[in-house]
């Protein structure tokens, strides 16, 4: 068995899927790097959330992030495996589901529930990656396309409404309970 531990990257470089020795610092590596943030943050909301339709949500968006992953990592034009409209239409799909259900006026602030808590940190992680993505094609010259930046800033809003869907979630959740526990301590 070969181990994963290559000490190719003992001097501070590393290597691009397409080939190029780069610095760790460098922003693309930075970028690809964010959504590999992102993507460990998605896994450790599944294991935790009760919601399975929510958690079938995360599951492919975190496929789909290596993909993104992979693409972002390389500096060629013709990498194999890309972002495709598919990918962005599933993502404005379930965006569309869930915000059916809210109607917003302003900001709200995190920390409603756990759940919801752990997406709006992995949504900041998203908005982040957006930031590394623009800074990797001002610094590097590299060109990320159109179709990775939609996918990756209408991620940040499917992450923030799943927040939401959580945090209502957790409060229906939470009353029932109590209401509950009330009815069953009383008398009939």
């Amino acid at each position: 068995m070969s181990s994963i531990a290559t000490k190719r990257g003992d001097k501070g470089k590393t290597s691009l899927l397409s080939g190029e020795r780069v610095l760790k610092s460098d922003p693309q590596v930075e970028a690809y790097g964010v959504i590999d943030e992102l993507n460990s943050w998605l896994g450790l909301i599944r294991i935790k959330c009760p919601y399975q339709d929510i958690k079938d949500v995360i599951c492919q968006v975190q496929k789909d992030l290596f993909i993104l992953s992979a693409e972002l990592a390389s500096r060629q034009k013709k990498y194999k495996k890309r972002i495709t409209p598919e990918n962005l239409k599933y993502i404005d799909k379930k965006l569309d589901y869930y915000q059916s259900n809210f109607d917003f006026h302003g900001f709200t602030i995190p920390g409603q529930s756990e759940l919801g808590s752990y997406l709006d940190i992995s949504r900041t992680i998203c908005r982040r990656a957006e930031r590394r993505m623009a800074s990797a094609e001002l610094i590097e010259a590299v060109d990320f396309s159109e179709l990775v930046h939609s996918y990756v800033n209408r991620l940040s809003d499917l992450i923030y409404i799943l927040s939401r869907t959580s945090d209502r979630r957790y409060l229906i959740d939470f009353v029932t309970e109590r209401v509950c526990s009330i009815l069953e301590s009383e008398e009939y």
